[in-house]
């Protein structure tokens, strides 16, 4: 059963476009019975071709894969507290739309091992349940201002929460019975804080704080660093407002060309100043830029659409194998907005200035930590997420070969400011797969 079991999920799969298990021979006798034999991959013709001038053998051919149709995680607050279909959430009961909608647990139904995902952000609550053993690799680079408690090394303590919600977007645990679901299920995390720690009181946007910024010096650093380090994907929900002739910075567009140039698939935030442009590192060539998708509506009659706040650019995006997509990100009216279906909730640090809801969740189950929020920030990681398992599935596609197969499946949501789609996980790991 267990070897059954890892055939279906599809850990592993060949080459691109082959669906075939790499040197595996299955034949039949004439009594019905299976044979396997292994054989050198380069010589499985040869191996078929002596099977089948053998006596007593039936029928002779290549083993192939195949996977699970469907994939329904148990973690909580993915199931939903009681809301039904197609939300599994509603406007006073909390889920994970955002989930739901983008079709995951059909492309995790597909594969679950993503490959790893760099959130290179304010840090990560490591001891988080729904990040604890997530994180392989951790690295500090602040170097400014001088303040800060630490300039280099492992210390990635998430003293804003920020970087932890994009973590568990990306990637929480999934399907361990306790929180919240990630996008890339199984994929492992790569973890670096490039944020000071906060003011008392935490970060807001309209913050001019030095403790509330990074530099392109440490930025960079982690992007290299990530890069060494086996990074498969990079999320960064930061920027420097556009247009790109306004915050083009030639040391961060190095670093994201060289990672890109590694085939690496870095995945950035398009921004949330309404504009008709991308933010810098989203709007540099190669890179999948993410605007925000939002349910818009009162009570549960809502409709999906684009984010009013979310920055935008036409279907082709920043072009040079890049792309531009949305993604859900949410859309309150304001802090006050009570309406479940408007935000993103996920996962937050419980040593942030500013800490979410800590405590039990909403089963009961001690240790959680989470937030409501909204923003291309959170819209970012989701696509990181999926992004991650479709190079799970087929590690051979190159950055951008995977910003093609995220527009040619996404969905059309009726914006002219959605770019390309909205992310479709589903069909976006179905492509990836062909």
């Amino acid at each position: 059963m267990a070897t059954q079991s890892l055939a279906m999920r599809a850990v592993s799969r060949p080459a691109a476009g082959e669906r075939y298990v790499p040197g595996m021979v299955v034949y039949t006798d004439t009594r019905g019975g299976m044979h396997v034999e292994m054989s050198d991959p380069s010589r499985v013709d040869a191996a078929i071709s002596r099977l089948r001038s053998s006596g007593g053998v039936r029928t002779v051919e290549r083993a192939q894969f195949r996977h699970a149709l469907a994939v329904t995680p148990n973690d909580p607050y993915y199931k939903s507290f009681g809301a039904g279909a197609p939300y599994d959430e509603s406007s006073t009961q909390p889920g994970q739309w955002d989930m739901h909608v983008i079709g995951l647990s059909t492309a995790w139904g597909t594969i679950e091992h993503g490959a790893p995902i760099a959130v290179i952000d304010t840090g990560v609550d490591v001891n988080h349940p729904d990040l604890k053993g997530k994180v392989t690799y951790a690295r500090c680079f602040v170097t400014y201002p001088s303040t800060s408690p630490q300039t280099s090394g492992p210390y990635v303590t998430d003293r804003d929460g920020h970087g932890t919600n994009v973590a568990g977007i990306a990637a929480a645990n999934t399907n361990n019975g306790f929180g919240f679901a990630g996008a890339g299920f199984s994929a492992a995390l790569l973890a670096f804080r490039i944020f000071p720690s906060p003011p008392s009181g935490g970060c807001q946007p309209s913050s001019t704080s030095a403790q509330c910024e990074t530099t392109d010096v440490d930025e960079v650093s982690a992007i290299n660093d990530a890069v060494a380090h086996g990074a498969k994907v990079i999320n960064l929900s930061l920027g420097a407002d556009g247009p790109l002739s306004n915050c083009k910075d030639s040391v961060e567009e190095n670093a994201v060309e060289n990672a890109i140039a590694h085939g690496v698939v870095v995945v950035a935030a398009a921004g949330n100043e309404t504009a008709n442009h991308l933010d810098c590192p989203a709007a540099y060539p190669g890179v999948i830029a993410v605007g925000a998708s939002a349910l818009e509506g009162t009570g549960n009659s809502v409709t999906e659409g684009v984010a009013a706040y979310t920055n935008w650019v036409g279907s082709t995006g920043p072009g040079s194998g890049g792309a531009y997509l949305v993604a859900p990100g949410g859309d309150p009216s304001g802090d006050s907005d009570a309406n479940n279906l408007h935000w993103i909730e996920n996962i937050y640090s419980s040593t942030a200035a500013s800490p979410g809801t800590c405590g039990a969740d909403l089963s009961g189950q001690a240790g959680d930590c989470r937030i409501l929020i909204a923003g291309t920030s959170q819209a970012t990681p989701h696509v990181a997420g999926v992004v991650s398992l479709m190079l799970g599935l087929r590690p051979s596609l190159t950055p951008a070969q995977v910003a093609a197969d995220l527009c040619a499946s996404a969905t059309n949501i009726g914006s002219s400011k959605q770019g390309c789609g909205r992310l479709n996980a589903a069909g976006a790991v179905a492509r990836a797969g062909q």
